[in-house]
């Protein structure tokens, strides 16, 4: 049985990442249409390394998906290129088999 930090989440693509990050700012109350900008939506650097954690957890290999620098990830981007940024941050991981 492999380790627990060895079980993979599941396929993240940035459609997917997308519509996980709606899900968690739908409390903000304002549409979170994909060229909404994250600081529109109440987004500020805090809350981006929060939504980055619940993004790993729920697609990376548990919680052990890549670290980043979160100047890779600003409130002035959209919701769009936020969910890519972060689709292709978790591409491969866990892949190094």
């Amino acid at each position: 049985m492999p380790a627990e930090t060895h079980q993979r989440g599941r396929q993240a693509d940035a459609e997917s990442v997308l519509e996980l990050l709606r899900v968690l700012l739908s409390d903000q109350g304002a549409d979170a249409g994909e060229d909404v900008t994250l600081s529109e939506l109440g987004v500020d650097a805090d809350t981006i390394a929060v939504l980055w954690d619940a993004v790993r957890e729920e697609f990376a290999e548990r919680t052990v998906g890549p670290e980043i620098d979160l100047s890779d990830l600003d409130p002035s981007m959209t919701l769009a290129a936020a969910a890519n940024t972060m689709a292709s941050l978790l591409e491969g991981a866990g892949d190094d088999d």
